[in-house]
């Protein structure tokens, strides 16, 4: 007898190996187990990151890190994430041409992940075996050269931007420093400043001099406070328009602008031309040829040699920028 085209005993045959193999399958969780494992999300965890004793600045570069974690992946349970999820994400942010942005994403991911391992609900971290993007600084180097060309067109553009160009190149400090620089910071002919991106505070003494332009720090803060306009800070509004009042702190980002128009004016327009940063590098690089100053504790970089060198005392004490005599 046949069932249909296959014998019976063919078929009893198939079905009884079928009925074998399907006990081979595993069996799907149960209920109280797949609640034991948890349903919290991505955008839960992202919810439950810290920030307390964070920067101001640091919370506002996270939270746009986070937004994009939260529209990529903020459905995702935890313990589901993959790090197929997290290399698909970065690989969009890439083929944008956003590769300093994925560095930054990737490094805001692990982080995160690294906070859903402690909390239990992670067991690994997905982000880990994810690739850096390799990112190619493109950026010219400032030259004396295209400082002073700059310098010359600062007029033009703002009152106050020659003396912001100043102030960078002799203290060696970084942009957001010298836009919050205090005019009381001068103390016993020492300057204090504290770096916002590290809490580290460095007194660095007004005579400190470079020779390339033929100024002191004494000299460039007295140059400062001659706008005679009462402010709390040496780069300052010279009048008020609109909500803008007059002997208010510039904005780092007005600064910048200010600084790319002058900077134009000399006739340096290529993309890659350099930016206010710059003028950091360009003081160090001067100095060292100088010869007499100390530039590591100028610019306030603490690594493990220096940390033994300076004697760092955790924010008590300022590092202190050292210059040997002209005659030594």
């Amino acid at each position: 007898m046949c069932l249909g085209y296959v014998p019976v005993e063919q078929a009893i045959f198939e079905v009884l190996e079928a009925n074998g193999k399907a006990k081979e399958v595993v069996q799907t969780k149960r209920l109280v187990e797949r609640l034991q494992e948890g349903e919290e999300t991505v955008a839960d965890l992202l919810s439950k990151m810290p920030t307390v004793g964070v920067k101001p600045a640091t919370i506002t570069a996270r939270r746009h890190q986070d937004a994009l974690i939260r529209r990529e992946l903020g459905h995702i349970k935890c313990k589901a994430l993959t790090t197929k999820h997290v290399a698909e994400m970065l690989e969009t942010i890439e083929a944008r041409g956003k590769l300093q942005w994925a560095v930054n994403v990737r490094s805001r991911i692990k982080a995160v992940c690294r906070r859903g391992m402690a909390l239990g609900w992670m067991d690994r971290n997905p982000a880990d075996a994810t690739e850096r993007a390799k990112v190619r600084v493109k950026r010219k180097r400032m030259t004396l050269e295209v400082f002073n060309a700059t310098l010359a067109q600062a007029p033009k553009v703002a009152p106050w931007l020659a003396n912001a160009m100043l102030l960078a190149l002799v203290s060696g400090q970084s942009l957001s420093t010298v836009a919050r620089w205090e005019r009381r910071s001068v103390k016993n002919g020492e300057a204090l400043v504290t770096r916002s991106k590290t809490g580290v505070t460095i007194a660095i003494p007004v005579a400190l001099h470079m020779d390339a332009v033929g100024m002191s720090l004494g000299d460039v803060i007295a140059r400062c406070k001659q706008s005679y306009v009462l402010s709390k800070y040496l780069i300052h509004h010279l009048r008020g328009k609109g909500t803008t009042e007059k002997g208010s702190a510039i904005k780092v980002k007005t600064i910048s602008e200010k600084f790319l128009r002058a900077r134009r004016l000399a006739g340096y327009v290529a993309e890659d031309d350099p930016t206010f940063h710059e003028i950091r590098s360009l003081c160090k690089r001067l100095y060292d040829e100088q010869g007499n100053v100390d530039t590591k504790a100028l610019l306030g970089h603490l690594s493990d040699a220096t940390a033994n060198l300076y004697a760092n005392s955790r924010g008590l004490e300022p590092i202190k920028v050292r210059i040997a005599s002209a005659n030594a």
